[in-house]
């Protein structure tokens, strides 16, 4: 199949809606896009609170925010008017950006009926093997992954194949960092050294990804006896997880402020090292060359884990010969020790110049 040709001037449309750490692993497209096709115009569609993962100019020159909240029950009992007119608001700007290509990274059934609705003429997607929900219907150019665990930044990729493509690099174009004082006042606080980063949460539909809060004591236990400063870090709703672990440790360790993601990346760069489970917050470590301890149960490392030598993925229950855990299950998790993550915690410590200065009190 000869590659579709794109001119000076064409628009291209990405469709990664979310979550977080999904957007975070299409940018590389992003960038290799912009590479290619210079004089082209980009826009990408997004939710709202995975916008302020992306790029401005030059690399991007659109963001349309999709309405998630205007298309629930609620808000229509709530303010059926008000949501007919944010929608009406994005079709129309989706419109107006006179997309000639689009491109389906999310590969579900509402990211394919928005690229159809953008009367986009050519519309990538996958297969039936790499999307879901009948996604493939509404496209109609389409790529087979070239593997079924292929990790999901290399399949990102494989989608820019129609459009003469190919990339082996890896740019993760973020928004230049601005400092928050909030961020950096907390930073002074703890102190000089820099801190390691653990964040034990995850979403509520995503609380099988959980290691257990009381292993996350006894490890935070054996890095204050190294004398180290753990920092927990939270989302919206798992203040609770936090507290518990805390609460259990009886002294060591702190709870970090509520953050933004911004503020999440600016806290993130002070770290030495980052611990926690398959979760966003974990993408977004290891793309700011942070390194990583992944903890994984019944996700697929291989399709999900950090990509580089500077990680340690923890992963049993996907060790070869045994079979696979079914996705959802929490138990694999449990097969984790925290003398096993402490060991992958202090080898990746021992490569990395420890600041020459006395560790701060936690």
């Amino acid at each position: 199949m000869q590659p579709l040709r794109v001119r000076d001037g064409d628009g291209i449309l990405l469709l990664r809606l979310g979550a977080v750490g999904d957007v975070i692993r299409t940018l590389p497209c992003l960038a290799a896009l912009r590479k290619s096709f210079p004089e082209a115009r980009l826009a990408w569609v997004v939710e709202a609170p995975s916008a302020t993962l992306l790029p401005g100019k030059p690399w991007l020159d659109e963001v349309i925010i999709f309405p998630r909240k205007a298309l629930g029950p609620a808000a229509f009992a709530r303010n059926s008017v008000r949501s007919f007119r944010e929608l009406g608001t994005f079709f129309s700007g989706l419109r107006s950006f006179r997309a000639d290509f689009s491109l389906d990274f999310q590969g579900s059934a509402k990211s394919s009926l928005i690229a159809w609705s953008s009367c986009t003429p050519l519309r990538v997607g996958f297969t039936p093997a790499g999307s879901r929900e009948g996604s493939f219907i509404l496209n109609n150019s389409h790529v087979k992954p070239s593997s079924p665990r292929l990790n999901r930044v290399w399949k990102n990729l494989e989608l820019l194949a129609p459009l003469g493509v190919s990339e082996s690099s890896l740019e993760f174009q973020y928004p230049t960092l601005k400092a928050s004082a909030r961020i950096s006042k907390f930073l002074a606080t703890v102190g000089p050294a820099s801190p390691i980063a653990l964040h034990p949460g995850t979403s509520p539909r995503q609380s099988h990804k959980r290691w257990p809060e009381a292993r996350y004591s006894q490890l935070i236990r054996g890095l204050v006896g190294e004398g180290l400063c753990p920092i927990l870090t939270w989302g919206p709703g798992e203040e609770t997880i936090v507290q518990n672990i805390l609460s259990e440790v009886g002294g060591g360790g702190l709870a970090a402020p509520s953050m933004t993601l911004p503020e999440m990346r600016q806290f993130l760069t002070r770290c030495r090292l980052f611990i926690g489970g398959d979760t966003g917050p974990m993408h977004l470590a290891w793309t700011h060359g942070i390194p990583v301890v992944a903890l994984f149960g019944s996700t697929d490392p291989s399709i999900n884990g950090p990509l580089g030598e500077h990680h340690r993925i923890l992963a049993p229950a996907w060790q070869k010969g045994r079979p696979r855990p079914k996705r959802g299950d929490p138990s694999p998790l449990h097969e984790i020790s925290p003398a096993d993550v402490l060991r992958a915690s202090m080898e990746l410590l021992s490569r990395t110049s420890a600041p020459n200065i006395q560790a701060p009190q936690c």
